[in-house]
């Protein structure tokens, strides 16, 4: 029971976080979160990891038995294969969240429609980490996703070792009435626990459709505007309609002229900004949760390369502009 605590607290504590509501509360909260995702998770996983050992030594015996001529179970042989994890596997899985989520995935542990939303979340957990980019317009919305997915991790939690300290804390006492539950309920209580946290906090499935939609669609035409912008500013008139769209993903390394660059093929053109247009519009139209952030997730991660080529090149030529106009201003 101590170890679920470790969890409740975690998340009780991040529930306050959201209820201040400022950037800063947020922040600390997303943490929070992650930081209770990956232990639920390693968690499972080392329980559902826990006979490998055995399971190694079965199959050997197995192998020596068929080798000696002794008949042996093929489907038994082949059940035991499926649930050993090779030696190197097991490393990646101990250190990676994805890896994590992956295996659990595989094994019917977590829904399959799950995973990408966690992986997304947990990128955006290490830009806030470890690039300090915390993504103000939707950094509230982002928290309540992940707090709601979250306890639907912890609602496949499984506790490998169950102990009753004298002094459990209120946040937990309130999930069992102040008394010990038994064996069987204290097996259920992970999923009583995670669907009350998900009703005090809540999380409107329209709001965040027209959140995510919206937020997408804002970037999108900053992305067209920053095109125009660098159309408009460079090269004088020589610039025509779709030049700084091959300019921004073209090798200027090499100096190559502009009939060069517009003679190229590059990632991306024209037709994926409309498709992004489409597939952003698409999103109010999606019922499932996971499968609704699945989507802006696959979006936001196709078009976010060619984003940070745009920005990049908006503030170049936003600086020479300037320079020009300094200089001509005798700065």
């Amino acid at each position: 029971m101590e170890r679920l605590e470790l969890i409740v607290v975690q998340l009780e504590e991040a529930k306050g976080m959201i209820a201040k509501g400022r950037v800063p509360n947020l922040r600390l909260a997303y943490l929070l979160i992650d930081s209770v995702t990956e232990l639920i998770l390693h968690r499972t996983v080392q329980t559902e990891l826990q006979y490998q050992g055995m399971l190694k030594k079965l199959l050997l015996g197995y192998r020596q038995n068929a080798a000696w001529g002794i008949p042996v179970d093929a489907e038994e042989v082949a059940s035991i294969e499926a649930q050993i994890v090779d030696d190197s596997d097991l490393k990646g899985i101990d250190r990676n969240f994805d890896a994590k989520v992956g295996l659990l995935v595989r094994r019917n542990l977590l829904d399959e429609a799950l995973g990408p939303v966690l992986e997304k979340l947990h990128k955006y957990r290490n830009e806030m980490y470890h690039r300090d980019k915390q993504r103000p317009e939707i950094i509230r919305l982002a928290t309540l996703i992940y707090f709601d997915s979250a306890c639907t991790v912890l609602e496949s939690y499984r506790q490998m070792i169950i102990t009753y300290p004298a002094d459990l804390g209120s946040e937990i006492c309130r999930f069992t009435e102040g008394r010990r539950p038994g064996f069987g309920g204290a097996a259920d209580l992970p999923k009583k626990i995670a669907a009350q946290l998900r009703r005090e906090v809540g999380l409107d499935l329209p709001q965040v459709r027209s959140a995510l939609a919206a937020y997408l669609g804002a970037r999108l035409d900053r992305m067209v505007d920053g095109l125009e912008f660098i159309e408009d500013n460079l090269g004088g008139r020589s610039l025509v309609r779709g030049d700084a769209l091959r300019l921004v993903q073209a090798n200027l390394a090499t100096n190559p002229t502009l009939e060069q660059v517009r003679g190229r093929r590059y990632p991306h053109s024209k037709a994926d900004l409309e498709q992004w247009r489409t597939r952003i519009a698409a999103l109010e139209s999606i019922e499932d949760k996971h499968a609704l952030v699945s989507e802006y997730a696959a979006i936001e991660d196709s078009f976010e390369p060619l984003e940070e080529k745009i920005t990049d090149a908006v503030f170049q030529v936003d600086c020479e502009v300037q320079s020009q106009i300094d200089f001509a201003r005798g700065k």
